[in-house]
């Protein structure tokens, strides 16, 4: 199973907003420094977490990004089907009409009982088991 970037970039912030406990306010261009990802991509990924209560904003001087409790409670699994936002992420036959639909092809079955299982596997876990122990060290600038 491979994760869209949105899905992976979205975990980023959330891991590391989940992480931040003496400082717990973000800025964009903080997340965007960390990751080495465009300040436009994480945008949409931190409209999408705010719009899904999964993080909470705050405009202004003393503003930031801050995790929620939703997204510390939420399983892995339910969290990461909500972020790749398909209903079928791994086969669609419909994207692109398939000669094998009309045919009673098992295929998509197969991989959809392939996805529920791995999200089923993920929701044994939540953020906090994602937890690194050398944390501070990982994002400190030589």
């Amino acid at each position: 199973m491979k994760l869209n970037h949105f899905t992976d970039f979205s975990m980023r912030v959330l891991m590391y907003l989940d992480q931040k406990k003496e400082t717990p306010l973000s800025s964009l261009d903080e997340l965007a420094a960390a990751f080495k990802i465009s300040r436009n991509h994480l945008i949409k990924v931190v409209q999408f977490l705010s719009a899904n209560q999964l993080i909470h904003t705050k405009r202004g001087k003393n503003g930031g990004i801050i995790i929620s409790d939703k997204a510390r409670e939420i399983p892995l699994g339910d969290l990461i089907h909500l972020l790749e936002q398909d209903d079928s992420p791994v086969v669609n036959c419909n994207s692109k009409p398939c000669v094998f639909q009309s045919q009673n092809c098992k295929l998509k079955s197969l991989f959809n009982t392939a996805y529920l299982a791995f999200l089923e596997s993920l929701n044994k876990s939540k953020l906090s088991d994602l937890e690194f122990n050398n944390w501070n060290a990982m994002f400190q600038t030589t």
